[in-house]
């Protein structure tokens, strides 16, 4: 049996990913999304990795168009019939469902588990304001679909005085947004209109914003790195903001260095193999954050593609050795 990692073009997640399974003695193939599409009929004795499409896009507006074009991409595969011993490692459908925050978060209330709160979705900037309005701690205006800060919006707003404060990856330059790996703070509506807009234009959610616990004198959040019932990697995420992504230019802290109780450690981890498990993902990067001051996880949202950490990639590579460990395992693949 064969493990294939599947992209649009090479990249540093499926680079290490390769050479995990060198260290193991394992062949890992590469293919692009079209090279999979036209063999996929006739593949046998595989497990096939669908790692999410590489792109150096900065105008919003494409890079929505983007994600459009990727989702599409995993309804067809979803679409196509595969023989007996071909396999997923997260099935199309799985990666679909993870991607729409919306419909993530709705399933894992379902659940009972314990995610960032969400306000109805605004479709215009008065409606914006007038939820805003209603909502003392501020709120994460984002993109319903996609991943990896682009497009988040941070907004507090104090209607008695209309005072706005934003920060964002967006920037508006001659007319055109585009989303940057830098963050943006804004103070007037003349700014942010434009931007929240163009959000909201691609479909967007709301949610309430919950003070982060600090390390170090920063915000902080999870990275946790899970597969149905185990937990192979959590990084600490920091950032001075609000907006913690560690390709921002944001801190990467080790999960020990965290003075948090166990009995919190441990529903960390419970929360996180439940969302996994009941979005039907084998694995998954859960993104949670501790509120200050009283220590309780909530979930912000499940990245089914969210199991590539620098910090460990650099170091050791275990998260991506252990998968390759767990696929032979699990597809019987050991040695053949």
């Amino acid at each position: 049996m064969q493990i294939i990692v599947v992209s649009n073009s090479l990249s540093k997640r499926i680079e290490y990913f390769i050479e995990a399974g060198k260290h193991l003695q394992t062949e890992v193939r590469f293919m692009t999304y079209g090279e999979l599409f036209n063999c996929l009929p006739q593949l046998r004795q595989a497990v096939i990795k669908l790692e999410p499409c590489v792109s150096d896009e900065t105008d919003f507006q494409k890079y929505a168009l983007l994600n459009q074009a990727y989702k599409e991409t995993l309804q067809r595969l979803g679409e196509m019939r595969l023989s007996d011993d071909v396999s997923f490692l997260n099935t199309p459908h799985a990666l679909l469902r993870a991607l729409d925050k919306k419909e993530t978060k709705q399933v894992l209330m379902d659940r009972g588990l314990r995610v960032t709160p969400m306000l109805p979705s605004p479709h215009s900037f008065d409606e914006l304001r007038e939820l805003l309005a209603g909502c003392g701690r501020g709120c994460f205006l984002k993109p319903r679909y996609g991943s990896g800060a682009g497009g988040i919006m941070a907004v507090r707003y104090q209607p008695n005085r209309n005072k706005w404060v934003v920060y964002t990856t967006l920037q508006q330059v001659d007319g055109v947004i585009h989303n940057t790996k830098r963050i943006h703070r804004l103070s007037t509506e003349k700014e942010m209109i434009p931007l929240a807009e163009a959000v909201m234009q691609t479909e967007a959610i709301l949610e309430e914003w919950i003070p982060k616990e600090q390390l170090q004198g920063e915000n902080y959040d999870l990275r946790v790195v899970c597969r149905e019932s185990e937990i192979d990697y959590i990084v600490v995420r920091c950032s001075k903001g609000s907006i913690t992504n560690l390709h921002l230019n944001n801190k990467a802290h080790w999960w020990n260095e965290l003075s948090l109780p166990e009995v919190v450690r441990q529903q960390i981890y419970f929360q996180c193999q439940e969302a996994v498990q009941s979005l039907d993902l084998q694995y998954a990067g859960v993104d949670v954050l501790m509120e200050r001051g009283t220590d309780i996880p909530y979930i912000i949202e499940v990245n089914g593609q969210g199991d590539h950490v620098y910090q460990d990639m650099f170091a050791h590579n275990s998260i991506y050795i252990q998968q390759i460990k767990n696929i032979k395992k699990r597809y019987n693949h050991a040695n053949r």
